[in-house]
């Protein structure tokens, strides 16, 4: 019983979430690195304050709930910004691809013009 409540007396739900501070730290530098505005957005896009969303940024306590909605909240924004850069990206390729093709051709059919 003693070992239950030392337990208890140093365990607090306050802080408590599914997401480890690591976690949060990394996705949170990942926001800052894509967005220009992070807190802002995501206070608008919640509905919870700035200073809540500034504390889930700085690593402090927030509310499990908040905690939760702010990290997943993150990771479909980030999921989206890089699918959008992947795309893009790929599109890219295709363009760069295409116009390699047409200058080759262009170059074969120069060459056989200058043959004859």
């Amino acid at each position: 019983m003693l070992y239950l409540h030392m337990f208890f007396e140093n365990f607090s739900l306050k802080g408590y979430s599914m997401y480890e501070l690591k976690e949060i730290k990394e996705i949170t530098k990942k926001m800052i690195l894509l967005f220009d505005s992070p807190i802002t957005m995501l206070s608008e896009k919640t509905g919870l304050s700035r200073p809540t969303v500034s504390k889930f940024f700085n690593g402090k306590t927030v509310k499990p709930s908040s905690t939760e909605l702010l990290y997943e909240l993150c990771f479909d924004l980030i999921e989206q910004k890089e699918s959008k850069r992947r795309k893009i990206n790929l599109d890219r390729l295709k363009t760069n691809s295409l116009e390699a093709s047409n200058t080759s051709t262009m170059k074969k059919q120069t060459s056989m013009f200058l043959e004859h």
